[in-house]
């Protein structure tokens, strides 16, 4: 499982963005996370850019997996059907539970969730 923003983890953090010059200003190394939005996502994939992208419905999950995305960061309610989706259909990117509190680290266990993305993990420009 995968654990980002974890106090005990080290990891990259991900980078809150809204645009293209904000995605310019991301560290290389970087993974940069925004709302689904399919011109910035055609963007990272033009650049060859790890990109993370905040799906809130199952139509925006697989234009995601489409447009090329590392991971797709869905919140609880979406979490185990996007899971099924993902591992249904052999998706190359990871859902990543978007969450505050380190208990969901059982419940995303527990249904097999690719890994959580901690709020602490994620920075803004």
């Amino acid at each position: 499982m995968i654990l980002i923003g974890h106090e005990l983890i080290p990891s990259e953090p991900f980078y809150q963005v809204a645009s293209i010059e904000e995605i310019a200003k991301t560290p290389s190394q970087g993974v940069v996370l925004f709302d689904f939005e399919p011109a910035l996502a055609t963007y990272c994939e033009e650049q060859e850019l790890v990109f993370a992208l905040h799906v809130r419905h199952i139509k925006e999950l697989i234009f995601a997996n489409a447009l090329g995305a590392s991971y797709f960061v869905v919140d609880k309610s979406l979490a185990l059907h996007a899971q099924k989706i993902a591992d249904d259909y052999l998706f190359d990117g990871k859902v990543l539970l978007l969450s505050n509190d380190e208990n969901e680290i059982e419940f995303a266990a527990s249904h097999a969730i690719d890994g959580i993305l901690f709020e602490t993990g994620i920075k803004s420009l």
